[in-house]
């Protein structure tokens, strides 16, 4: 079913903002932290029985009516909750139906008529809010979608941070293909990805922002990153939030990713998409696959209109090719599978369980390979994720309660070719590589929420919720040696370790929030809320109050201006508290003939106590590990809407984080060590500006502008305590982050044309990555990160037609281009000082054309 394009407000989040509370702040020592969150608990489900004894309900009243005017009647109308429970009706001879009795929240109204195509819609039911909807049915397939909101849906109860929502139909048939969420994030106009395939949002790595699947949290505890992510044919939105100002989000400094599943419906739906293999072709001859990525999707109601599944399974057999190495020791190898799994079953009109299962498997060979690094140095890699949510939506006298629980499994391991001593040189590396993990990670969590609405002074949204989590790391880490050597091969440096030990380690989270989004008139409204966090890991308590407005200065609401400013924490992974059984390096310098000129210096794996905090807001224990990474964030923006198709958005968001982990080197007590302190921080300052058009059915495109300057420490932990950390560790430095970006030019979307094609054009330019010179020890020579890559081009698009193949039946053919222009986007540079190629950019792919088909009935 189509959404209607010309329903500006489903473009935007039905989340209502929080509200300001005032709270007893407790001492520092850990029994009064846990008194202090066990009276608020206490407090928050007190007033949930308290609030669940009254609350109004309220009518809808649905009117359908052709382009002339006249009532269609006998039309299917369906109302689904944000609990997922469904009204249905059915339109009289006057073309209405009138819903009663309503809780207030946020519904997807649905109209299905014989003979006229089907309207889907969004709208919120509140006091404040339209009262009647009046839908134009047609038929064809040029018409344009229309519902009339009779008063229309207010942008004040949208919230001080709109996201940008990503939809499945929009984004899975770019040129790309992303086959899973982690793919498709690049599209929002502040996400990058780094050539080794790390995102960086909004500046930052993926460890400072928060992963949410159906409001669960999804990121691996162990090192804060998202791993596998659900396949995108599962996925109904993606919501990229720049630091909400919403108290229900927390443990990030940087951006939230909120993924909302699919539901199925009453009627199956098969999809097949591309079954069949992509083949190697090197001079007009086939030499074997080179990819193979079939997806199968289906869904439907087990029993009608009580339990529905929906199933995504896909499965990748992927070779990269890297370029700059010569064939067939080029290619990087990757296979894997993905399945999601969603029920849902409607216990009663106000009360839906589900139930989603995510499994998936990874294996990786020759990862990182590129020209310094060929097959023998690089590891390969196996990584599984396993992710069960169970969810409880129920209206309760009018509010909507919903209590969930998850868990998560993560396994990861990480494997040399051979045991061959590591030898680096500046014009590339050979022998194997050094490191050597295993890790098993795992995250249970509870989370209960209450939203309702109350009347007083105004209208109040409110929402309350706590979450209670554990998580548990498992990991064992050996390194093997490494020798520097100099350009002519003379052995310059080594590296030996000690063996590694078991590293066992485990935390309970707790939080808890209210927020309230204070309807004071037509035109404004305010946006309070505090949310409290605590980790026993760190023995700390942090408390973010955050503030933010809506404001439509105009009556018709055509303009909107939003603002907020909060404080936000990020949560420290547990990789962090397990650095002490990291193996020691210990250091050897060597002069040209061979006679020791330094150590051996074996360092110490060390955790330092944070320096006590200065905020009112943070409270702890003065000892090692009490770590509290913070952000003061604010932002202000202005949307303005020239039409139900057309809208421009622009957004100003400044970041200031203090607190951050970085390694060092030190000297500890004469001795030396490498040390992980909470010493670091960085600044965001990012200009952002949107333009969103539709133009009809299936017709959108997005073009957007940023402008940013990421800056901070360069130590962060999250380099070292990785999967495939770098063999040397460099002091630390203060410059520009490898996610900075001055500027980046988006362009993307869709657009329909006669005869069933389809064609969807992406465009990208952006300001080239930073990048550090090295001398051979791997150490920095002059500032880091002070050069940049040329900048980057590259224009891609996709044709597509249906066939139809009989009534059941469509297969749809297409044909992918990518850097149609053909520009030199270099994928490596000569970096070291010592390289008699120093500063040569190499390494090009060139324009591309791929052909896939797919399946639907």
């Amino acid at each position: 079913m189509d959404r209607a394009p010309t329903i500006d407000f489903s473009q935007r989040s039905g989340v209502p903002l929080s509200k300001r509370r005032s709270a007893s702040l407790p001492h520092c020592r850990r029994s009064s932290m846990r008194l202090a969150l066990a009276g608020l608990l206490l407090s928050l489900l007190a007033g949930v029985s308290l609030r669940a004894q009254s609350a109004p309900g309220f009518t809808l009243i649905v009117a359908t009516h052709t382009a002339g005017g006249e009532p269609v009647s006998a039309a299917r109308v369906a109302l689904k909750s944000a609990a997922g429970s469904i009204l249905k009706g059915v339109t009289s001879d006057t073309g209405e139906v009138k819903f009663e009795s309503l809780a207030p929240g946020v519904y997807q109204v649905t109209i299905a008529a014989a003979s006229f195509d089907d309207l889907a819609a969004d709208l919120n039911v509140g006091p404040d809010s339209a009262n009647r909807i009046d839908a134009t049915l047609t038929s064809g397939a040029s018409r344009e979608d229309s519902i009339t909101v009779q008063g229309g849906v207010e942008a004040i109860e949208q919230g001080p941070s709109a996201p940008m929502v990503l939809q499945r139909e929009e984004v899975k048939n770019v040129p790309a293909r992303p086959a899973t969420v982690a793919d498709a994030l690049p599209l929002a106009p502040g996400i990058v990805r780094l050539p080794n395939g790390q995102l960086r949002l909004s500046g930052s790595g993926e460890h400072r922002s928060a992963l949410l699947v159906n409001s669960a949290d999804v990121t691996n505890p162990a090192t804060g990153r998202f791993g596998a992510t659900v396949p995108i044919d599962s996925v109904e939105t993606m919501n990229v939030l720049s630091s909400p100002f919403l108290a229900e989000y927390g443990g990030f400094t940087a951006n939230v990713i909120s993924v909302e599943t699919r539901k199925a419906s009453d009627k199956w739906h098969f999809e097949l998409n591309d079954p069949l293999p992509e083949f190697r072709f090197r001079s007009w001859h086939m030499q074997g696959l080179k990819s193979a990525t079939p997806r199968i999707n289906f869904g439907g109601a087990i029993i009608p209109e009580r339990l529905y599944i929906l199933e995504s399974l896909q499965y990748e057999m992927r070779t990269t090719p890297v370029i700059t190495l010569p064939f067939p020791y080029n290619q990087e190898r990757n296979e894997g599978a993905n399945s999601f799994t969603a029920l849902d079953y409607t216990v009663s009109p106000t009360n839906v369980l589900s139930a989603t299962l995510h499994a998936a498997k990874d294996r990786t060979r020759f990862a990182n390979l590129d020209f310094f690094n060929p097959e023998p140095t690089t590891p390969n890699a196996a990584a599984s994720t396993y992710a069960v949510n169970l969810t409880d939506r129920a209206s309760v006298a009018g509010a909507l309660v919903e209590s969930a629980l998850s868990l998560n499994t993560f396994r990861d391991s990480i494997w040399p070719q051979g045991d061959a001593t590591l030898m680096l040189s500046p014009g590339g590396n050979r022998g194997n590589y050094f490191a050597q993990q295993t890790r098993t990670a795992s995250r249970v969590q509870a989370r209960e929420t209450y939203s309702a609405v109350r009347n007083a002074w105004g209208t109040h949204n409110l929402k309350f919720g706590a979450v209670l989590g554990g998580t548990a790391e498992h990991a064992l880490v050996q390194e093997h040696p490494i020798d520097f050597l100099d350009a002519a091969g003379v052995l310059a440096q080594t590296i030996r370790f000690t063996p590694g030990q078991p590293i066992q380690r485990s935390d309970i989270e707790i939080a808890m929030f209210a927020q309230d989004n204070w309807v004071l008139g037509p035109r404004f409204a305010l946006a309070s809320g505090i949310r409290a966090e605590q980790q026993r890991i760190t023995d700390t308590l942090r408390v973010g109050p955050r503030e933010g407005f809506v404001w439509t200065p105009f009556l018709e609401g055509h303009t909107v201006v939003r603002g907020g400013v909060g404080i936000f924490y990020d949560r420290v992974p547990l990789n962090v508290y397990g650095f002490n059984s990291y193996p020691n390096q210990i250091v050897t310098q060597y002069a040209p003939d061979g006679s020791i000129v330094g150590g051996p210096t074996q360092f110490a794996n060390l955790t330092e106590a944070a320096v006590r905090s200065e905020s009112p807001l943070i409270y702890g224990k003065l000892h090692p590990g009490n770590f509290a990474p913070s952000s003061l964030n604010w932002n202000v923006e202005v949307e303005q809407s020239f039409s139900a198709t057309f809208r421009i958005r622009a957004s100003y968001l400044q970041s200031e984080s203090d607190g951050l982990i970085v390694l060092t080197p030190q000297l500890v007590q004469n001795n030396s060590a490498y040390v992980l302190n909470g010493n670091g921080n960085s600044q965001l300052k990012q200009f952002e500006l949107t333009a969103a058009v539709r133009g009809g059915k299936e017709s959108m495109f997005y073009l957007s502008y940023v402008r940013s300057h990421a800056v901070g420490n360069l130590n962060e932990f999250s380099n070292y305590l990785s999967n495939y950390p770098p063999a040397a560790v460099v002091p630390d430095r203060y410059g520009s982050l490898p996610g900075d970006v001055p500027n980046r030019i988006l362009a993307w979307g869709t657009l329909r044309l006669p005869m069933q094609f389809r064609f969807m054009p992406k465009a990208e330019y952006r300001s080239g990555f930073p990048y550090s010179s090295f001398d051979i020890l791997q150490q920095y020579v002059g500032p880091a990160n002070q050069a940049r890559f040329p900048g980057y081009l590259s224009v891609d698009a996709r044709l597509s037609k249906d066939f139809k193949v009989s009534s059941k039946y469509s297969v749809r053919f297409a044909v992918s281009g990518s850097n149609l222009t053909d520009h030199f986007n270099p994928v490596s540079v000569h970096s070291n000082v010592s390289d008699q190629q120093y500063g040569f950019f190499f390494g090009q792919y060139r324009r591309r054309y791929t052909a896939d088909f797919d399946v639907i009935f």
